[in-house]
């Protein structure tokens, strides 16, 4: 093991109690950073994005060390696994994380957009991140959501949230970045998407709170359209309901590349 990184035993040190701490969502945005966690997601992390420091559980220091040399010039440190298992958010720990700085971002919509309204469960929000990085719809607008910067949407987005852009804003501001968007709303008794001969383009697709669906807002200035069931379930949740209708237009209808 290389004796130049700075070794962290005891859970009091600073620098442990800033990754603790970034769990919480006000502590995250005053500080600008949040965490990223597994070796999954570090070995992929793109070149423009901004780590802060890595956090390595000695043990496996060799294990992860082929990520550590593709970031010789951030801040290492190595700790034990009690430490690890304090700073990390899940049961098992896989013994790497990173603190990343939240990134400004460019306001200008170019293409598809995806709006999330009232989406407050994070594995919702992380599948659907997912599933926009997957379909090539890099603009996410988001309504009263979760906190995009969650460990646990970061874990659902599975590295997506490094491939799309998410706005945090008002109904009355996103509209304002709507004007030439065709906006769709997932909800029941709409027309059945698979029937659909054509989507506008560029389209906006909303999908609403899991327990309340959309907003009165979304309604009347939505085209609402529905994913068809059997008649044994009335709903799926969010994340399906948003990945199924947007594969189904980006894929099913063709429109890659229109």
């Amino acid at each position: 093991m290389d004796t130049q990184f700075e070794v962290i035993t005891s859970i009091k040190n600073p620098k442990v109690q800033h990754v603790k701490r970034l769990k919480d969502k006000a502590y995250r945005r005053s500080c600008g950073e949040f965490v990223v966690e597994g070796e999954n997601f570090l070995k992929d992390i793109p070149a423009q994005t901004k780590v802060t420091a890595f956090f390595v559980e000695k043990d496996k220091f060799k294990q992860f060390q082929y990520i550590l040399d593709s970031n010789k010039d951030n801040d290492i440190y190595l700790v034990d696994g009690k430490v690890m298992a304090a700073m990390s958010d899940t049961v098992t720990p896989s013994g790497i994380l990173a603190t990343v700085k939240i990134s400004q971002v460019d306001e200008n919509i170019e293409g598809n957009v995806a709006i999330l309204d009232g989406v407050s469960d994070p594995g919702n929000m992380g599948t659907i991140i997912r599933t926009c990085a997957a379909c090539g719809v890099e603009n996410i607008i988001a309504i009263d959501c979760v906190d995009h910067f969650s460990p646990k949407v970061i874990r659902a987005s599975m590295g997506g949230i490094f491939a799309v852009k998410v706005l945090e804003k008002s109904f009355v501001d996103a509209l304002k970045l709507l004007e030439k968007h065709s906006i769709y709303a997932l909800d029941m008794n709409g027309e059945n998407i698979y029937s659909m001969e054509k989507i506008d383009l560029p389209f906006a697709l909303v999908v609403g709170n899991e327990s309340k669906g959309l907003s009165k807002n979304f309604r009347e200035v939505s085209k609402i359209i529905s994913l068809p069931m059997s008649g044994k379930i009335e709903s799926l949740n969010a994340g399906v309901s948003m990945s199924t209708a947007l594969y189904e237009i980006i894929f099913g209808k063709n429109i890659i590349g229109k």
